[in-house]
Order: C-alpha cells, then structure tokens, then sequence
C-alpha cells in the first residue's frame, strides 16, 4: 500500500514538474526578443570551422561552415555551393550547431526513460497482491 502510494505520489510531481516547464520557459523567452550580441558571439566563437544553422533577424535561415570570426561580423560558407556570405552579429538571432537532439529532447527521453521505469516498477509491484 505504501509503494503504490508512493509511486503515484512520484508519478503525479514528475507530470506536473514536466507540464509546467514547457510554458513557463516559452512565456520567459517570449520578452527577449532574440539572442543578444554576446550570445551569438559566443555561440559563433565555439563552432569556427564547424557546420552550424544561422537564423537570421528576418526568419531566414543559412546552414554551413563558420570559416571566420571578427569583432563585428563571421562567415558563413555553404558546403554545396561554396558561396561564403558574411554577417553582422546584430542581424543574427540564433546559431545552432547541426545535426544531433537538441537539450529539450534530450530531457524529453530522459524523462520518458524515467516514466517508464516507474511504471515497470509499479506494475512489477502490483503483480504481488500485498502492494496494489
């Protein structure tokens, strides 16, 4: 009696924490308005001569090489058809590495990991009749 109570218990904080992270983190972002300077510097500073996604101020988006980084502006180099396009920091709002999850579906199947271990547990528990 006391697992079942327990793992509902579990159950119940981790759907709640979950539920309430999503539009708490969007409506938080929402006043921002974009990255700031700094933050695209850095974030451009960490992927020099790596493939990365540039979404720029107007919505569209660049993939490609970073092939050079300056106090003002970087490079963009698409692989395909070798066209280097250079950008200001200020009209950036968003540098993403390609390829791979981004940290929210990591989380995400962290936590559905975690889900069902909870309930494989729950349901080995139940299988005896003294817990359910």
């Amino acid at each position: 009696m006391m697992l079942k109570r327990l793992v509902s218990v579990g159950l119940l904080l981790l759907l709640v924490h979950v539920t309430g992270a999503g539009p708490v983190a969007a409506v938080a972002g929402a006043g921002q308005g974009g990255a700031s300077v700094g933050k695209v510097k850095t974030e451009v500073s960490k992927r020099v001569g790596k493939k990365a996604r540039v979404t720029l101020q107007d919505g569209s988006k660049l993939k490609g090489s970073i092939t050079q980084a300056g106090d003002d502006s970087f490079a963009v180099t698409d692989a395909k058809t070798g066209q280097t396009r250079t950008l200001s920091y200020g009209e950036v709002t968003r540098v993403r590495g390609q390829g791979g999850l981004s940290i929210a579906a990591k989380i995400g199947i962290g936590v559905g990991i975690a889900v069902g271990a909870l309930a494989i547990l729950y349901g080995a528990a139940c299988g005896n009749d003294d817990f359910c």
